[in-house]
């Protein structure tokens, strides 16, 4: 894995942004009507959790 690559290329930074992003739009109440923010923080967190995991070990570039 010798080979580099811009971070906004990468599948995990990206998975780990976006739960970011569930988790302070939790945080401040912006989460759409009807979704209660503890069950959609936990779907959110276990996919991109799972999701992160998953697009590192399949990485063939290293973030340069």
């Amino acid at each position: 894995m010798d080979d580099l690559k811009p971070w906004w290329t990468s599948k995990a930074i990206w998975t780990g942004l976006i739960g970011s992003a569930w988790g302070v739009a939790g945080t401040l109440g912006l989460l759409p009507d009807g979704l209660s923010q503890a069950d959609v923080l936990t779907v959110v967190l276990a996919i991109t959790g799972i999701g992160g995991v998953v697009f590192r070990k399949t990485a063939r570039a290293r973030i340069g």
